[in-house]
C-alpha cells in the first residue's frame, strides 16, 4: 500500500478556483533511505491577478512548484503546468524517503520563470511515515504587490504628485504621476517580493518645481507586515509620512497636508464596519463593539474630514452595532443635522472615531468610488461592508477587505442596499 501525504494548496486572493494536476518528475537517490512514501498532491489554486487591467500580469501563474527536502535526502522538486481547463485533478509523487522533519515548500511561477505566488510560510515541516497520510495545507499569496499612497489636504499651489519605487540594482522600476485633487490616490503596482529599493514621493508645483519630497530605502515584503516612516522635506519644513504594510502584498501610506493626522494607533474597541456614501442625506456609518463588555462613552466623537460631531452618554452592548447617520431613520441609532452633519462623499473621506479626550478608537481612510487603491466599486444607493473575518482595527483600513452590500435595507428606502445594525 502506498504511503500518502496530502497537500491542499489554496490562495485567498481570488474570485474563482481551479484544481491542479501534479505529479513527480524527479525522485530521490535510492541509496539514502531504504523506505519510501508517496505524496498525493491535491492542489486547489484560486488564481486571479491582483493587479489592475492596465498593469503587467505578474501574478498570472503558469506552473506550480513543490519542493521536498531533508537533511538525509536528496531534494525532490516537482514542476507541473497549471491546467485551468480541468476542474478536479490529482496525482501522486512516488519514492519520497520516509523520515522526520521533511521540509515542503510550495510556490508558483509564470511564463517567464519568475515567481508569481509564494507560500505564506517559509516552509512546512512534515513527518513521512509508513502507512500514514500526513495532510499539509498551504496558503499561496501573490509574490508581487502594491504600494498605495493616500494624500489629502494638498494646497492649490500643488499641481501633481510623483511617486516611484526603484530597486537597488535598478532592474525593477515603477513610477507614476497624478494630478493634484482634494484627495489624491496613487498606486505603485507589481513590486516583486523581497525587492530592496528606494521609495520616492515628490509634491510638485505648477511650474514643475518640487515643493516637498520624501525618500525611503525599504525592502518590499509580500509575506509579513511592516511599518516604515517617511519624512517630507521642503520649503514647508518637515512632514511625517507613515506607511504601513498591514497585509501581504499591500502597503498603504496616508498623509494629510492639512490639519488632519493619520492615526498610528487605534484602540479598536469600536470599529467601522459599514459605510454608506451614495444615499445623500441617508448616508451613515456603522460601528461595532469588538469586546465582550458593554462600552460606555461620556462623549463619542465622529470626525469626517474635519467636520466633528459629539454624542453624549453613548452605550453599546457587547458585540453589538451602533449606526450614526444624517437623518432620523428607523435603522439609525444616532443622527446629526443633514447639512454638514456627516459629510460622507463618493470622493472618499478620512473617517475617525474618538473618545472625548481625543484618543483615536478607529480610523478608516476610505477612497469612496475611487477604486485604484483597492476599494470596491458600487452602483446605485449601496453601502460597502467589512468582511466578517476582518473585524479588527487593522484590516478595516484596507479596501480589499470591503464588499458592496447585497441586501435591501427596507422597501421604503428607494432601493437602498445595506445592513445597518446587523
Amino acid at each position: 500500500m502506498p504511503y500518502l501525504i496530502r497537500i491542499s494548496v489554496f490562495s485567498l486572493f481570488s474570485l474563482s478556483f481551479f484544481m491542479i494536476f501534479l505529479s513527480c518528475n524527479k525522485t530521490p537517490s535510492p541509496t539514502q533511505v531504504e523506505n519510501y512514501g508517496t505524496i498525493e498532491i491535491r492542489a486547489r489554486v484560486i488564481s486571479s491577478s491582483l493587479n489592475k487591467e492596465s498593469a503587467e500580469m505578474r501574478t498570472m501563474a503558469e506552473n506550480l512548484i513543490v519542493e521536498i527536502s531533508g537533511d538525509d535526502m536528496t531534494t525532490v522538486e516537482i514542476v507541473r503546468k497549471i491546467d485551468f481547463s480541468r476542474p478536479v485533478l490529482s496525482d501522486t509523487i512516488p519514492k519520497i524517503p520516509v523520515g522526520k522533519n521533511r521540509r515542503i515548500t510550495v510556490w508558483a511561477i509564470g511564463r517567464n520563470g519568475a515567481k508569481t505566488h509564494i507560500d505564506s510560510l517559509e516552509s512546512h515541516a512534515a513527518n513521512i511515515e509508513l502507512a500514514k497520510v500526513t495532510p499539509i495545507t498551504t496558503t499561496l499569496i501573490p509574490a508581487a504587490g502594491s504600494i498605495y499612497l493616500q494624500l489629502a489636504g494638498l494646497g492649490t499651489n500643488v499641481d501633481s504628485v510623483y511617486a516611484s519605487f526603484i530597486s537597488a540594482d535598478e532592474k525593477f522600476r515603477v513610477e507614476t504621476s497624478v494630478k493634484r485633487d482634494a484627495r489624491t490616490y496613487i498606486s505603485l503596482d507589481n513590486i516583486p517580493h523581497l525587492t530592496t529599493g528606494n521609495l520616492s514621493v515628490a509634491v510638485k508645483g505648477a511650474l514643475g518645481d518640487t515643493l516637498h519630497i520624501a525618500n525611503k530605502e525599504l525592502t518590499f515584503n509580500a509575506r509579513s507586515d511592516n511599518n516604515i516612516d517617511l519624512q517630507f522635506t521642503g520649503n514647508g519644513g518637515d512632514l511625517e509620512f507613515n506607511i504601513a504594510l498591514h497585509e501581504p502584498g499591500v502597503t498603504v501610506g496616508s498623509y494629510h497636508f492639512g490639519s488632519l493626522k493619520p492615526s498610528t494607533t487605534d484602540t479598536g474597541e469600536l470599529i467601522i464596519t459599514e459605510i454608506m456614501w451614495s444615499a445623500s442625506d441617508s448616508n451613515y456609518i456603522e460601528l461595532y463593539n469588538t469586546t465582550n463588555s458593554t462600552l460606555f462613552f461620556d462623549t463619542l466623537t465622529t470626525d469626517v474630514d474635519g467636520t466633528v460631531r459629539h454624542f453624549m452618554q453613548v452605550i453599546i452592548a457587547p458585540h453589538d452595532y451602533l449606526v450614526i447617520g444624517r437623518l432620523n431613520l428607523p435603522h439609525i441609532d444616532l443622527y446629526t443635522p443633514a447639512t454638514g452633519g456627516l459629510p460622507i462623499t463618493s470622493t472618499g473621506n478620512w473617517i475617525t472615531i474618538r473618545r472625548g479626550d481625543g484618543t483615536v478608537i478607529n480610523q478608516v481612510i476610505c477612497a469612496g468610488s475611487n477604486d485604484n487603491t483597492g476599494w470596491p466599486k458600487i452602483s446605485g444607493k449601496r453601502s460597502i461592508e467589512l468582511a466578517r473575518d476582518k473585524y479588527n482595527a487593522q484590516d478595516n483600513k484596507f479596501g480589499k477587505n470591503w464588499r458592496p452590500a447585497a441586501q435591501r435595507i427596507s422597501d421604503d428606502l428607494s432601493h437602498q442596499y445595506g445592513t445597518p445594525g446587523y
